[in-house]
């Protein structure tokens, strides 16, 4: 295997070669389309291989484009080539390797700046429900999957299904986060049916991944795991993780008949949930969350209105940046704050609704001066 470097891959332009990981696992089909310079330097960082018997596209070598990493920038960027894909995918071609490169982007996103992409779920716009939620539940995903130490191939099969395991109820959902009534019995169908549909509808697209496929399929129904699939995932323990994510993304996101829930209230509801059950990812769900998950906003001992930026030493100590004083007064800047002294502690949880100040996510997290 030879290790692609930046001179081997040109944006916009077509890849001539099945692209692999370290372990050999196919990533990329001939084909693909790398679209922008950070979705090619992301790639590239990660680590792609050919077989070494495929030519060298250029001569000589080129240096790596000079642009900073921003998560929220693209966060933004898989977001609205996920749109494109989603919304019509039986038009699509390449179907199975555009979802699989977002995968890959999704993975870079979670690997480069965790913090940052939990930050985003809760703070970034969810005008397109039906394509943001999806996107939640991958960076999830993503996240967990590390933890469990799932290798690439199968952190990027699990994100590929929590991207596409909506593909079938997309104009429905968009439909039910309008809707304040209680569902209708032909809407109950067909959430019930969406599973299936969409295997369906993905394998006539190209998908011919199974593992993906049964994932998609199984994804609303609680699953009975082997012993040993929390090591070696097959598509039961994939579709069990995409589940209960889809089930806490789903609980933290606003509805127009309710507001988003808090993280702690959600994670809550959904271990009282879940407990009977000996759910296998809820406590890890918890662990890496923390009770006061990125993107959450807090009052402080001091009197301070802080958002929480980054995960603490323990689940209820992140650090944060002040907002604004006690008595409303907004700082100039954004005031670092670790709420494990004593005159930071995290006194409360303030929904979103109630805050008024202008967010500036690059510069809270690091990203901009």
């Amino acid at each position: 295997m030879r290790k692609l470097t930046y001179r081997d891959i040109r944006v916009a332009c077509p890849l001539g070669w099945d692209v692999f990981d370290a372990d050999g696992t196919l990533l990329l089909r001939r084909g693909y389309v790398v679209e922008t310079e950070k979705q090619m330097r992301g790639l590239v960082e990660r680590g792609l291989y050919v077989a070494d018997d495929y030519p060298d596209v250029a001569g000589e070598p080129a240096a790596p484009p000079q642009t900073s990493f921003d998560p929220f920038w693209l966060w933004d960027d898989i977001q609205s080539k996920l749109v494109r894909i989603l919304r019509d995918v039986e038009s699509q071609e390449f179907v199975e390797e555009r979802i699989g490169g977002l995968a890959l982007l999704v993975c870079v996103l979670a690997d480069k700046d965790p913090d940052a992409a939990l930050g985003a779920i809760l703070l970034k716009d969810i005008e397109r429900y039906a394509y943001t939620h999806v996107l939640h539940v991958a960076v999830m995903a993503a996240i967990l999957a590390k933890k469990l130490g799932w290798g690439d191939g199968d952190r990027r099969d699990l994100v590929c299904v929590a991207l596409s395991m909506n593909v079938a109820m997309i104009p429905l959902q968009t439909e039910l986060t309008k809707q304040h009534a209680p569902l209708s019995e032909e809407q109950r169908r067909a959430v019930a049916a969406h599973p299936a549909q969409g295997a369906e509808l993905l394998r006539r697209a190209g998908v011919g991944n199974e593992r993906w496929l049964q994932a998609v399929a199984l994804h609303h129904c609680r699953q009975r795991l082997a012993a040993d699939s929390l090591v070696r995932p097959d598509a039961a323990a994939i579709a069990e993780l995409v589940r209960t994510l889809d089930v806490f993304c789903a609980k933290i996101s606003a509805r127009a008949y309710r507001q988003a829930l808090l993280p702690p209230v959600a994670a809550r509801d959904l271990f009282i949930r879940e407990r009977a059950q000996d759910s296998p990812f809820l406590g890890l769900l918890i662990k890496e969350v923390g009770l006061y998950m990125p993107g959450t906003f807090l009052k402080l001992s001091n009197g301070d209105l802080a958002l929480s930026v980054r995960r603490g030493a323990s689940v209820d100590t992140p650090r944060a940046v002040a907002l604004s004083r006690g008595d409303g007064a907004p700082y100039l800047e954004a005031v670092k704050r670790d709420t494990a002294r004593p005159e930071f502690t995290v006194t409360s949880v303030i929904p979103r609704e109630q805050v008024r100040h202008r967010l500036n996510l690059s510069r809270f997290w690091g990203y901009a001066s």
